[in-house]
């Protein structure tokens, strides 16, 4: 972190930081990042520890960062939520989204819609007394890109966040181009090998359609 040297520039007087090939001037504009795409068991046991998965996009350049992605459990739902800070300035135009995977346990038995701050419907996990988990389950909102014979999908725009590769996407939304929001339900099986991408964790599409919305109004 440094300081502005001397003489100072008023407009210029606050912090400045380098990150990423981006320069950041004075306090970013904090705002809302959503949250679109989770992935979590459909069926838990109460007071087993499970993974929780979710992500979304930040921002259409680097001068954007995620500040906090909070996950909190109600009597019958699981709320997600993200905070991002925005800087007014040149900055490298790759788009920035972000990945988190939450260690978590229910202490309750019901069942727990998933639900963001934009109100979003993300599914539903179920808790009970006793069984096994069921597997992973897959929902929401991302774009794809072909790459070495794999359909890379992610929550937001194929970049910085974890990347997954689709099973059975149909041929006729493979033409809707890396641009148009794709919704995937779908689950998690194993990985594939994706060239220079490396493995990829595989989701089995079990449903997809194409959104009328494009990438852009994934970072208002």
């Amino acid at each position: 972190m440094a300081r502005a040297a001397a003489p100072v520039v008023p407009a210029l007087a606050a912090t400045v930081l380098l990150t990423a090939g981006c320069w950041r001037i004075g306090e970013g504009a904090s705002s809302e990042a959503l949250v679109t795409w989770a992935a979590y068991p459909e069926t838990v046991r109460v007071g087993a520890p499970f993974s929780f998965e979710f992500g979304g996009p930040v921002s259409e350049n680097q001068c954007g960062r995620l500040d906090t992605a909070t996950l909190a459990v109600t009597d019958s739902s699981i709320d997600l939520a993200a905070r991002r800070s925005t800087f007014r300035t040149m900055c490298a135009p790759q788009h920035v989204s972000f990945y988190e995977a939450r260690p978590m346990t229910l202490d309750t038995p019901g069942r727990y819609r998933i639900r963001t701050a934009t109100d979003m419907d993300l599914g539903t996990l179920v808790a009970t007394d006793s069984g096994g988990f069921s597997g992973i389950r897959t929902w929401g909102e991302g774009t794809i890109r072909e790459a070495a014979g794999c359909w890379l999908f992610g929550p937001g725009w194929i970049g910085s966040q974890r990347v997954f590769a689709l099973d059975g996407l149909s041929p006729e939304l493979r033409e809707a181009g890396t641009d148009r929001v794709l919704h995937v339900r779908g689950r998690l099986r194993g990985f594939i090998s994706c060239g220079n991408w490396g493995s990829r964790p595989r989701i089995r599409v079990d449903t997809a359609w194409a959104t009328d919305r494009r990438v852009g109004d994934l970072y208002p």
